[in-house]
């Protein structure tokens, strides 16, 4: 009887997979083929979609189902499949269809207000959307937990096993501790020389991306590089995408970007494949997920060991540009660290912990009813010129640079800081455990660091809970020592500085 409610369980919850696979589709589909006047049918099917899933995963068959599965009876995968099926059925039960529906549906047009508000460069195009989407949102983290402060129910979606205060305690060190790095930086002799800036066609930077990601292991029968406006990744281990976005003029955001989007890729194809459509078979929470796209971003791509790798390989692709240019300047350019760049995305490994402070700060002000959506663009501001001394002159250099918001992302900013505090903690380990690693690097060798990164990280799915997860690996809860340690080292070394 318990093996035939179990086998009736997991039916259902690939049955749940499957459609989250298929809307992951249709978001592809938007950001990378669809054509423009698509969005209406687009805004239908996704709200259909999430209107069968809210369904399913609320359903009375699985609540009845779960009152009769005994975890003690169950394997570790079993026990894990349960216990995340049902936290999501729990919590999803406590929402309204029709508010799931709204949401969706809201999603799918702000996002489409949102691209045409940034590419004119005016918030008041898309405003009136994102105050339906902060309403629609309040609603939705009141309706699963109205004791709880909404911006903390927000959170939990995103990541429910690092604890809300651990997250607070970890970027408000972040906050303190880069601040003074950064004003001991502007102090000190700047990095003049940008290796990175002059005229690199599209067309050899896809070639040269194309050579990286492979050197890293992507596999390319499992997968596909696109462009879009705003890069991501998304998939699962028989099929996962990756997009990135060109600039002409800065060969280093585009590989930067195109790195980065591997490492999730990697995650993802580096699942057990036995397990797919099963939580024991998906990828941990999104913390987890940045550390492995930040690794490879930060630990790999920005190192000394790996710019003596593709250095050469450079010249091969841009003779002119990188005639010359050694792995010192390289390096030195690459790390720069740019108090006045405003742009997340671009942001060096110090300043752009400032930015996600600038914007958990507003969304939680913003949820928490703190602040009004039209206050927004001058909060932003004012935020900026505070933690970075720089004040954006346009809507689409400040509040219209990320989509997140507008899609209802609310809550998500956080765990990039927290997947680059834990890259640095998983890469500490791994740097213990496999031999000469930095020499490999530099030889191009990657295959080490991969396998160690399925073996420890990927493979385990959703067995355990993050933290968990993060102590069964390095021996230790998730902290920003490494990181903090780790940088101080970096960037004492680059700007000749002491902590």
């Amino acid at each position: 009887m318990a093996m035939d409610n179990y086998e009736d369980f997991e039916d259902r919850a690939r049955t749940l997979h499957g459609l989250g696979d298929v809307k992951e589709l249709l978001h592809w589909d938007q950001q990378v083929m669809m054509p423009e006047k698509g969005i209406k049918a687009r805004s239908m099917q996704n709200s259909k979609i999430a209107k069968i899933y809210h369904q399913k995963i609320t359903s009375d068959v699985l609540s009845n189902l779960f009152q009769e599965l005994d975890l003690n009876e169950f394997d570790l995968d079993e026990r894990a499949n349960i216990r995340e099926v049902r936290r999501e059925h729990d919590r999803a039960s406590k929402v309204p269809e029709e508010l799931q529906e709204k949401l969706s549906k809201k999603q799918s047009t702000a996002v489409n207000r949102w691209e045409e508000a940034r590419e004119q460069d005016d918030f008041s195009l898309v405003e009136d959307e994102l105050k339906e989407i902060v309403e629609l949102k309040r609603r939705y983290a009141k309706s699963i937990d109205s004791d709880k402060e909404p911006y903390r129910v927000l959170f939990e979606d995103y990541e429910p096993y690092i604890s809300y205060e651990r997250m607070e305690k970890i970027l408000d060190r972040l906050k303190q501790s880069l601040t003074k790095i950064v004003d001991k930086i502007g102090d000190a002799d700047d990095i003049d020389q940008n290796v990175f800036e002059g005229e690199f066609p599209e067309e050899k930077q896809m070639s040269i991306s194309r050579e990286i990601v492979g050197q890293m292991g992507y596999d390319w029968s499992r997968g596909r590089l696109d462009v879009s406006e705003h890069p991501f990744t998304l998939g699962n281990q028989f099929d996962c995408r990756i997009t990135t976005r060109f600039d002409e003029e800065n060969l280093a955001e585009s590989l930067g970007a195109t790195i980065h989007e591997c490492g999730h890729a990697l995650y993802e194809l580096g699942l057990p494949q036995d397990l797919y459509g099963l939580p024991a078979g998906s990828s941990r929470d999104l913390s987890i997920h940045e550390s492995q796209s930040r690794m490879w971003e930060n630990h790999v791509f920005k190192s000394k060991s790996f710019l003596k790798y593709l250095l050469p390989e450079l010249r091969d692709t841009f003779t002119d540009q990188f005639e010359g240019v050694n792995v010192e300047d390289a390096y030195r350019s690459l790390n720069r660290v740019d108090s006045d760049n405003l742009i997340r995305i671009n942001a060096d490994e110090i300043t752009y912990h400032l930015h996600i402070v600038v914007r958990f700060e507003l969304e939680r002000a913003l949820i928490n009813g703190e602040l009004e959506v039209g206050e927004l663009p001058s909060a932003w501001n004012d935020k900026y010129e505070e933690y970075l001394g720089v004040r954006p002159d346009s809507d689409s250099e400040g509040v219209l640079q990320d989509i997140h918001w507008y899609q209802g992302s609310i809550g998500y900013f956080p765990t990039y800081s927290l997947g680059s505090v834990l890259s640095a903690q998983f890469y500490s380990k791994a740097d213990e455990e496999i031999d000469n690693l930095e020499e490999k690097i530099a030889s191009g060798e990657l295959q080490s660091l991969r396998d160690w990164l399925k073996e420890n990280i990927h493979q385990k799915g959703c067995l355990y809970r993050t933290e968990e997860l993060v102590e069964n690996v390095t021996g230790e809860k998730p902290t920003a020592d490494f990181f903090l340690d780790y940088i101080e080292r970096k960037f004492g070394d680059l700007y000749n500085i002491e902590s």
